[in-house]
């Protein structure tokens, strides 16, 4: 009978033992597998970080750019603003010409503040500016007779 044991756990020995290098060799694969996976997912965050260094960079320029336009435009800003106030002063001497001119530089303020591109706004208020200032100088009594005046 203790033979009979013997061998009963002898033959459980051994299917355990081949029970456990079953396990032993699935436990690998999966290892493999998951170590293959944690690869995949290293160089995918690789070329993420690459591309968000990049965006990043990118952002930055785009920044600096629009920072720069900002300062350009300041200086229109203040020109035109400069403008309007000696155009105001102007216009306090002729009374029909003090209304179209501060109408004109209203409106040209809130182009200018509306649109983008002030390199057009600037032409298109120098034209304006040019022509009441023929105009005022053809309404503009000639005390001498010289067109200087």
């Amino acid at each position: 009978m203790w033979q009979i044991s013997i061998s009963l756990a002898s033959l459980a020995f051994v299917v355990l033992a081949g029970y456990l290098i079953f396990l032993l060799k699935e436990s690998r694969q999966a290892m493999r597998q998951a170590q293959d996976t944690l690869n995949r997912m290293q160089e995918k965050l690789e070329l993420t970080a690459e591309e968000s260094v990049r965006t990043i960079r990118l952002s930055r320029e785009v920044l600096e750019d629009v920072q720069r336009r900002m300062k350009a435009t300041d200086g229109f800003v203040d020109a035109m603003e400069r403008t309007g106030e000696a155009a105001s002063s102007l216009s306090r001497s002729v009374q029909l010409v003090s209304r179209t001119l501060s109408d004109t530089v209203l409106e040209a303020r809130e182009t200018l503040h509306t649109r983008q591109d002030t390199v057009k706004d600037l032409i298109e208020l120098t034209t304006t500016g040019i022509q009441l200032w023929q105009r005022w100088q053809a309404q503009k009594p000639s005390k001498t007779g010289t067109p200087d005046e």
